[in-house]
């Protein structure tokens, strides 16, 4: 039996079958053992085995179509054949061929298109005739089995999850926002794009997607408050900014006119709403500073060394009580209270944890932030929601310990110490996208079905 993969192999190396090649079997060799043919060529040659292949409805026979110009009515009233005419015909090939050889191979496919198939009624009413008979009846072919059993390897070894871990010194000194989102939910994908630093090929010709779409919306946000100031200039001229602002946040995606056509009303329904709020901060003098798309560090000290953190905050207001709002765009969901505490949107938190280090350019140490905010730009019937998190220095400051806490947890487990990047450790948290499920194995040791655990 070792020997049968190896003889299988020089059987298909010499020129015995040259039609499994050449399509119709004229390879040119001088005595060929099998052809694939047609209907109407099989008619004419003999064979000492023939294989009937898609015995299927729909397949074989085809199924009946009187075509889009006439009905059956009509069909017979020119002197057409009926459509089921073809059924008889293709009847009398498979009886031809079933008959036109001492061996005969009838086979349907269990599944077509990624749907059950059903197998041709010649086929059923065969079967059926037969189980009639004494002793008569469709055997299997052994040949479905030999093709399985070669996939088949003598013994299984089972492949454990991917959990590498590379010695402390190579392990990244700097955790962005996002990186520490993905390292809570997946060390793996943090482990693949930031130490084998892959990162996965945009498609040709990608449609648009969701953080396009978010960079879009934050470039005309970025725009409008940098022409605005921090005074409040009155609602034409700011109405005047904000179309300027889209303006030019859509000539970047000039070359793509659906999404001009797609986002060009939105972002105009979203100016009232815009407006709007800067009007209530600003017209009472209740806004000293504003900061649109700042970035900042800080760097924690931990026993076993130091972390640069990095965040990037979309708009840091100082009011006029001296205190900081901590304002986020979204597009999509807003995340809830229990996913800033739990860690899985960790980009408020973090930015509180900034503003009172003095991390961000022009926020002094020791600030304090009052309120955490998100806004829901959409730019549909609803131009924008504006969703508070924490309203007071108290509930604030909670967040911005919660997020000490957790960026500690993480350098001393992932960065600076020796715990294995292993793939998917919470069930219940999933990374956005999967970019890296392949590389992990995941189907190969979670239930295989598809998809991941």
């Amino acid at each position: 039996a070792r020997d049968w993969p190896v003889l299988f192999a020089a059987g298909l190396a010499v020129p015995q079958a040259p039609s499994l090649r050449s399509v119709r079997g004229r390879g040119g060799a001088p005595h060929p053992r099998v052809e694939i043919l047609g209907l109407l060529e099989a008619r004419l040659l003999s064979f000492d085995t023939v294989v009937l292949g898609a015995l299927e409805e729909n397949v074989w026979p085809l199924a009946t179509d009187p075509g889009p110009w006439m009905s059956r009515p009509m069909r017979k009233a020119f002197g057409l054949p009926e459509p089921e005419a073809r059924i008889g015909r293709v009847a009398a090939d498979f009886l031809y061929g079933a008959c036109g050889a001492p061996n005969a191979v009838l086979s349907a496919a269990l599944r077509r298109d990624g749907a059950p198939g059903v197998q041709a009624r010649w086929l059923t009413r065969l079967e059926v005739f037969l189980g009639g008979q004494n002793g008569l009846r469709l055997t299997a072919s052994p040949a479905a089995g030999w093709a399985a059993a070669l996939d088949v390897p003598d013994s299984v070894t089972p492949c454990a999850r991917p959990m590498p871990a590379p010695p402390a010194k190579l392990r990244p000194r700097r955790l962005t926002v996002s990186d520490a989102s993905t390292l809570i939910a997946d060390p793996y994908a943090f482990y693949a794009r930031r130490m084998l630093r892959l990162a996965p090929l945009d498609p040709l010709d990608a449609d648009i997607g969701a953080q396009d779409y978010g960079t879009l919306v934050h470039r005309a946000m970025q725009v409008f408050l940098g022409a605005l100031g921090n005074a409040w200039p009155g609602e034409a001229a700011a109405r005047e900014a904000w179309a300027q602002a889209c303006e030019e946040a859509l000539r970047e995606h000039a070359a793509r006119p659906g999404v001009v056509a797609f986002w060009g009303p939105r972002l105009a329904n979203m100016g009232s709403f815009v407006v709007d709020e800067e009007k209530k901060l600003r017209e009472t003098g209740g806004l000293r500073v504003c900061l649109a798309e700042v970035s900042g560090t800080h760097i924690l000290h931990r026993p076993a060394g130091q972390i640069k953190i990095a965040a990037r905050a979309d708009r840091l207001d100082q009011l006029a009580n001296g205190t900081w709002r901590v304002v986020d765009y979204k597009t999509g969901t807003v995340p809830n209270e229990g996913a800033l505490a739990d860690g899985r949107a960790p980009q408020l938190p973090v930015e509180v944890l900034l503003v009172e280090q003095g991390g961000f350019p022009g926020v002094p140490p020791g600030s304090a932030v009052s309120s955490l905010i998100y806004w829901k730009l959409m730019g549909g019937e609803v131009a924008g929601e504006v969703k508070a998190i924490a309203s007071s220095t108290d509930g604030a400051a909670a967040y911005a310990a919660l997020a000490s806490d957790s960026l500690a947890d993480l350098a001393d487990r992932w960065l600076l110490g020796a715990a294995p990047f292993s793939s998917r450790p919470h069930p219940s948290r999933k990374t956005p996208g999967g970019d890296y499920d392949h590389l992990a194995r995941i189907e190969e040791w979670s239930s295989g079905e598809g998809e991941a655990p």
